[in-house]
């Protein structure tokens, strides 16, 4: 007669809830993180490119939920002179509503409407590593954050641009890229934004004049963290360079609510700022 020894079911169902409960929350975890960081990523780069001009407001809303911002902005826009005996086209102002969406610690996304709330241009800037999406200029397609100016045409004696603008706070730069009916007659602006990152100054530049050597130096080394789409008959004068990503003076004071962010990020800029500062001074002492 074969002696088997006592097994507690009871221990062992009980032993299993408490895994199953450990494993269900382990999940929550990573599925949490994953909305938070790639996975969140990935929505937002799908529905950045399920956008268009001339979309509707509601639409945008429905793929981005609703703005953190908005305010009306003048700018100009061609049209037809009514008052000449020939046809001319005349610039006139026009009220646009500037509406803004963070996109978490991601980047930014900017719409601007007309009255009957149509998406005349949209712009989106990167501020994370986390966020490199790839966009399609035309017929060039460049990473946010990665790729830089260089890697598009740059702009001929003949054409607008680029503007660039260097203040004691804040700075910009851009400039317009167009390819006519292959490019669906659409302008693309793609530059450097104070609101987004790598952040990359104008150095050098002084009013409406810098040196050519050192702007092609500069597109060189500065990456591209914003690009903004156009496909209305906006005059770009009256809204670059800052007009390619949100208000930095405007976004920032959210950043403000987190201080231990700001505390971090500073810490981590100043002892990179440092290093580079080090190697530098190694390979001067070098040569």
């Amino acid at each position: 007669m074969s002696f088997l020894p006592p097994v507690d079911t009871k221990l062992n169902l009980w032993t299993l809830a408490a895994v199953l409960t450990a494993l269900y929350g382990l999940y929550g975890i990573a599925r949490g993180w994953w909305h938070t960081t790639l996975g969140k990523r990935r929505r937002l780069i799908r529905a950045y490119r399920r956008m268009a001009p001339y979309v509707r407001h509601d639409y945008v809303t429905e793929l981005f939920g609703e703005p953190a911002w908005a305010h009306q902005q003048n700018v100009q826009k061609y049209g037809m002179n009514e008052d000449a005996d020939e046809d001319a086209v005349a610039l006139r102002d026009v009220e646009l509503t500037v509406r803004t969406w963070p996109l978490g610690l991601l980047g930014y996304l900017v719409t601007w409407c007309n009255e009957h709330d149509e998406v005349l241009m949209y712009s989106l800037t990167t501020r994370s590593r986390l966020f490199r999406p790839r966009i399609s200029i035309g017929p060039y397609r460049i990473t946010l954050g990665r790729t830089p100016l260089a890697a598009l045409p740059g702009s001929g004696p003949d054409e607008e641009g680029p503007w660039h603008a260097l203040g004691a706070r804040r700075f910009s730069y851009a400039e317009q890229h167009y390819f006519g009916s292959p490019g669906g007659y659409l302008h693309w602006v793609a530059g450097v934004s104070d609101a987004g990152s790598p952040a990359h100054p104008p150095i050098g530049c002084e009013g409406n004049t810098w040196d050519p050597a050192e702007r092609d130096e500069y597109r060189r080394r500065a990456r591209i963290n914003s690009v903004l789409i156009v496909g209305s008959t906006i005059d770009l004068k009256s809204l670059l360079p800052y007009g390619i990503a949100p208000d930095y003076d405007r976004v920032r004071l959210l950043e403000l609510r987190h201080p231990a962010r700001l505390a971090v990020a500073d810490k981590y800029h100043t002892v990179r700022s440092a290093a580079v500062s080090w190697k530098e001074s190694r390979k001067t002492d070098r040569n």
